[in-house]
């Protein structure tokens, strides 16, 4: 029942009632049927933003809790990570001892006495050299057990799970090159080339040490603020990048190609035609058209070749990248969280609570900033364009020799 009684209000199944504390005769059920259905939908929102919220990723994960310091570790952690002020710029202490790791030699292999197929991949370590098989279902696996304990950094993408087609060569080797581009960025991250320690979502802050000074939260936003604007725009851009490059690969490989080879044959069967000729000039001509022909067919060829030894990596590391900061809003909407939380504990605590709360807060905008570093860097570091222009100025060049010579 909703009853009014001196101001208070419960609430129940029936409507509501105004009681009338000096005539209860002349009390009054005057909820409508309208005003009824709106209390009920309004409760039920209530109750379901509080469930959505304890099923929130900044709760499941653990973040919530160390927030208000209510996280428990068993035992010490043996990770370790450090984030230092380089200059302006927060950062993670970079890897003291680099390694790489080589994604080769992919395999069809078969199990159940050939009942079941996949494709296995050659991995080796630069430290020890040993070398391992691995399926694409173990790097599905590592992607997930990563993404479930770095909840504040980018993790970059797999490539997609193709069914159709898996055992096709180009396939298994674009495939191959994806997943060794996903090596490589895990390799270079100075946290992520260093997981080793069982503790997950929010308990791994409990795993960085960050600089003693404390931040000013509305800075930190702004300068947040600043770089989802730029992962937004470059990720647009990066987009419209993949499609433009998919249909210059699409045209070199197909009409760009295919015309070069089909003026080739022309030249040939007119070279042909020289044949029935028995005046003296005509075997020279035929072989100026042969060669004509010849380097027309190469220049075809050439085409399709800059498409997949030029294009095709460039492609691959957009996809890469792309999918990597595609990570960055559900890490800056977790750290936003966390920010929120803290507001709310503001003013409701004592001062010594609140400060170990705000330092806690701390400690996950100097993960922020110093992902949000490192994702810079990794943009700039691959400098996409600056090996892609050369290229095609190269193919400029043999092509016109290839016309010289014919």
């Amino acid at each position: 029942m909703f009853i009014t009684i001196r101001g208070q209000q419960l609430v129940g199944v029936t409507p509501q009632v105004v009681v009338n504390e000096r005539d209860p005769v002349k009390s009054t059920a005057i909820l409508t049927a309208r005003n009824f259905h709106w209390l009920v939908v309004s409760t039920r929102c209530r109750i379901l933003e509080k469930l959505f919220c304890r099923f929130s990723n900044f709760v499941k994960s653990g973040m919530e809790a160390y927030v208000l310091g209510e996280s428990r570790m068993n035992g010490q952690s043996g990770e370790k990570h450090e984030i230092i002020i380089s200059g302006p710029l927060v950062q993670w202490r970079p890897i003291q001892q680099y390694y790489t790791c080589t994604v080769d030699k992919p395999k069809k292999e078969t199990k159940l006495k050939g009942l079941k197929s996949f494709i296995a991949y050659s991995l080796t370590s630069s430290l020890s050299r040993i070398q391992v098989s691995r399926r694409y279902k173990h790097f599905d696996w590592l992607h997930d057990q990563l993404s479930a304990k770095y909840i504040m950094i980018a993790i970059p993408p797999l490539p997609e799970k193709q069914v159709s087609g898996r055992y096709e060569d180009d396939l298994i080797d674009h495939r191959k090159h994806i997943l060794q581009l996903w090596v490589n960025k895990i390799c270079r991250h100075p946290v992520l080339s260093q997981s080793e320690d069982e503790y997950v979502g929010g308990n791994f802050f409990n795993c960085v040490t960050v600089p003693q000074s404390p931040l000013d939260i509305g800075h930190v936003e702004r300068q947040v603020d600043k770089f989802q604007r730029s992962v937004k725009t470059s990720e647009d851009a990066m987009r419209v990048m993949q499609e433009r490059l998919g249909v210059f690969q699409k045209l070199f490989i197909g009409p760009v190609k295919s015309n070069w080879q089909k003026m080739a044959l022309a030249f040939v069967t007119l070279a042909q035609s020289f044949h029935t000729d028995d005046h003296p000039g005509s075997n020279r001509m035929v072989d100026a058209l042969k060669q004509t022909a010849h380097h027309y067919h190469q220049i075809g060829e050439d085409f399709e070749a800059h498409s997949k030894n030029d294009m095709e990596p460039v492609m691959e590391s957009l996809y890469s990248f792309k999918g990597t900061i595609q990570t960055a809003p559900d890490i800056l909407h977790v750290h936003k969280q966390a920010i929120q939380k803290y507001r709310e504990c503001e003013g409701k605590l004592s001062h010594a609570d609140a400060e170990r709360i705000k330092r806690r807060v701390d400690s996950t905008s100097y993960a922020v900033l110093a992902e949000m570093n490192h994702l810079n860097t990794e943009k700039v570091r691959k400098l996409f364009l600056s090996t892609s222009i050369p290229d095609f100025y190269e193919l400029y060049k043999l092509v016109k020799k290839e016309k010289r010579g014919g």
